[in-house]
């Protein structure tokens, strides 16, 4: 079983990118800064923990101290698992793992997460 939710945008133009928090400095091939996810979530150090350790597409390191930028998507993902964590009571490199195998999806609007539900 699979449940998805969708954000639908206003009228008028869309952009690929209007998903992402205002202040997420998105480069133009698609790649935040892990700094700019981290403040998302409000837990620098797990988020950095879960990029190193958990296999984190790490597209770029660039800038003075060497900034590592991911792709918009694990973004997005980073952060539906720290919302989760939160929620389940568990460490945001738990959630992530699991997350990432379920074989969620992150759309222009939509992170689909597959919910394997035992009935």
């Amino acid at each position: 079983m699979t449940a998805t939710a969708v954000e639908t945008p206003a009228p008028g133009p869309v952009s690929p990118l209007t998903a992402v928090p205002d202040d997420w400095r998105v480069t133009p091939d698609g790649t935040v800064r892990v700094s700019d996810v981290a403040r998302t979530t409000g837990d620098y150090q797990a988020v950095n923990y879960t990029v190193r350790k958990c296999g984190v597409t790490v597209a770029a390191q660039k800038g003075q101290g060497a900034s590592r930028y991911i792709p918009v998507s694990e973004a997005l993902l980073l952060v539906a698992a720290a919302a989760l964590a939160v929620a389940a009571g568990v460490a945001l490199a738990q959630m992530y793992r699991a997350i990432k195998a379920s074989g969620a999806t992150v759309g222009a609007d939509a992170v689909t997460i597959p919910l394997r539900l035992q009935g």
